[in-house]
């Protein structure tokens, strides 16, 4: 997006059991810092202890293997959900390439995704994906309580959990031709309640401010960018979340 931003950076935010127990002054202390984050940008870099180095590298070992299917299996993952399936080999993004594993945070919902993709399904696959996307979803459980809380909707909480649908969307960027341009996707807002983006120590996200700057997000590799994705904009907010714009890029 030519020049990037040096004025701004994402707030990065520990989560551990010790911050993570509703009722605790460190739960009370994070539900300001997470809430003053959306805010200000509408993500920020979440560093959750259980979400360890070894997790990064066997989930990503994992989806190496994944990758490496030939194109011909990959586009089996297919569903009546739109961009729940696989999206790929698109002219304007050449670069770009990702699947799309519905009822993520369960072993069953990976199980059937590896069924379609190995035809005596791939256990270990199953169950080194199914170890990252747990970690993952009781992280935005964290969040979304933190925020319901502060805003005083914390009795309407339990219900949208129990509501929730998870989709793992894994992705890859191959490297560019010679004559191609870097550009992973087009710019955009993503369309869940809430997004937990994890990279494989490549720093290709961008994010637009609300004042139409774009600057770089930079991560540890056991890090996640959590992204409200502006769905908590509602008259009973006395503050707007931002909805942010992410560009990425193949590097």
């Amino acid at each position: 997006m030519g020049s990037l931003s040096q004025e701004h950076k994402l707030d990065v935010i520990e989560f551990s059991d010790k911050n993570s127990k509703p009722g605790t002054e460190s739960w009370s202390k994070t539900c300001d810092e997470v809430v003053s984050a959306l805010e200000k940008y509408g993500c920020f870099v979440a560093s959750y202890d259980k979400l360890t180095q070894e997790t990064h590298t066997t989930v990503f070992q994992a989806l190496e293997e994944l990758f490496d299917l030939p194109t011909q299996t990959k586009v089996q993952n297919k569903s009546t959900k739109p961009l729940y399936g696989y999206v790929g080999q698109i002219p304007f993004i050449p670069l770009y390439e990702s699947m799309g594993i519905d009822d993520a945070d369960t072993l069953q919902g990976i199980q059937n995704f590896a069924k379609v993709m190995w035809p005596n399904g791939n256990n270990d696959f199953s169950e080194k994906l199914v170890w990252y996307t747990k970690l993952a979803a009781e992280l935005e459980k964290i969040v979304v309580q933190m925020v319901f809380e502060r805003y005083g909707v914390g009795k309407h909480y339990e219900s949208l959990i129990g509501s929730a649908n998870y989709l793992c969307r894994v992705m890859k960027y191959r490297e560019p031709k010679s004559n191609e341009n870097n550009m992973g996707f087009v710019s955009h807002t993503d369309k869940s309640f809430m997004s937990t983006i994890h990279q494989n120590q490549v720093d290709g996200l961008e994010i637009k401010t609300k004042d139409g700057e774009w600057f770089g997000v930079h991560q540890l590799s056991s890090s996640s960018v959590i992204d409200s994705n502006g769905v908590l904009v509602s008259k009973q907010w006395p503050q707007h979340f931002l909805n942010p714009y992410y560009f990425i890029y193949d590097l």
